[in-house]
This record gives C-alpha cells, sequence and structure tokens, in this order.
C-alpha cells in the first residue's frame, strides 16, 4: 500500500525542478519570465494549479510550463504507487519581492521570488515546501535563448 507520505518526495521533486534554470518558457528562463508577468500585470503573486492546469493572473504563454509539471505530478505519482484519488490540490505559489537587494548580487539580480508548492492530500494532510530565488525582470537582449 503507498504510503501518502511520499507527496513530501513529489512536491521537492517539483519544486527543484521549478525553479531550476531548466525550466524554460519559449526558451527563456522559466522565473525570470513569471517575474515579468508579475510587473505587467502589477501583482506580485502568481498561482499555479497543477490539477486544474490554470495560472493567475492568466497569461497563455505558460500554458506548456504548467502541463509539464502537471505531467511531472502525475507521473511521479504513478511512480510510486500513489492513487489518483490520494490528491485533492497541487499549487505552486510565487510572490514577488521588488528590489529586494543585497549587498552581493543586488545589481545582477535585484529582486526576489519566494516559491512554494503546496500538495494536500485526500486526508487534508498538506505538505508544504519553499524556496527563495534571486532573479531579474525577462530581458532578451540580454539573455541567451535556449536552443
Amino acid at each position: 500500500m503507498a504510503k501518502r507520505k511520499l507527496f513530501k518526495n513529489i512536491a521537492n521533486g517539483i519544486l527543484g525542478s521549478f525553479v531550476s534554470r531548466n525550466n524554460d518558457v519559449n526558451g527563456y528562463w522559466g522565473i525570470g519570465k513569471l517575474y515579468s508577468l508579475m510587473i505587467n500585470k502589477n501583482k506580485y503573486e502568481v498561482e499555479i494549479d497543477l490539477i486544474k492546469q490554470t495560472i493567475s493572473p492568466n497569461k497563455n504563454e505558460f500554458n506548456s510550463m504548467i502541463q509539464y509539471f502537471s505531467n511531472k505530478l502525475s507521473s511521479q505519482m504513478l511512480q510510486k504507487n500513489l492513487k489518483k484519488s490520494f490528491l485533492k490540490e497541487a499549487k505552486i505559489i510565487l510572490i514577488g519581492y521588488p528590489n529586494n537587494k543585497t549587498l552581493s548580487l543586488g545589481r545582477t539580480v535585484p529582486n526576489k521570488i519566494k516559491c512554494s508548492i503546496t500538495i494536500v492530500d485526500d486526508l487534508e494532510k498538506q505538505y508544504n515546501l519553499e524556496k527563495d530565488i534571486r532573479c531579474r525582470k525577462h530581458n532578451p537582449k540580454l539573455e541567451i535563448k535556449r536552443g
């Protein structure tokens, strides 16, 4: 019988992959693109629902990224023999802190984003993890597009 506590491992893997440089949106770092979304919408909180495959505030540019992480969640559950019925909620929340400079990184990456993931099982147990990431607004003139 699968143990629901494995959701903690799944959450760790998804969050680690989400904040990595390999998470790209149209060839650019996903976190930088999400920070640009925050600035453009003047809303410094983004919520990604991995079950419903939605993002708020909405922008279709992120659909493939959301689908990728939703599929990653499903495949990890399958790999660990966790039933779909065990999963009630799975969300990634990003909160931006503009101009939250540190002395060593202030000019190159002046902004902080708190990235957290929450998975809730059918027994209402929550599995939460968070990581702080430094970033700057997406700028294609300063960035190299991934192949």
